[in-house]
């Protein structure tokens, strides 16, 4: 968790983890292909961060009990010591702390790409 302490340096790894990206896949190293690469490391910190704030909304917790109440009545070999309406539901195991640092990462990650791609687009 040390790794999510301090957002800056973590943008600092998501901006080399892209200029890596950059370098191996582009075709050709101009400024577009580096907006593409920012454009993935941005990209998968919002859809992660959308899918936590889901899970979190308590959107797969009904879901959730509903198929551990039907697992427990419907199966033959029962464990009588699981007791599954004590697991935590999917909206109780993500973290606020872990869920803002992806916001955070994702909304800088994507102003800085739209920042270049006016920029790039202003070059034209």
């Amino acid at each position: 968790m040390a790794l999510f302490s301090n957002k800056w340096w973590l943008l600092g790894v998501n901006v080399a983890l892209s200029f890596g990206f950059f370098f191996i896949w582009a075709p050709m190293y101009d400024l577009f292909h580096y907006i593409n690469s920012l454009f993935y490391v941005s990209y998968f910190y919002v859809m992660i961060s959308l899918l936590m704030i889901v899970i979190k909304g308590k959107f797969l917790d009904a879901i959730t009990y509903s198929f551990r109440r039907f697992n427990n009545r419907v199966s033959k070999d029962r464990d009588y010591l699981d007791d599954w309406e004590e697991k935590p539901l999917p909206s109780q195991m993500v973290k606020p702390t872990v869920l803002k640092m992806f916001i955070f990462q994702g909304i800088v990650l994507t102003v800085g790409m739209l920042g270049l791609l006016a920029y790039f687009y202003q070059s034209i």
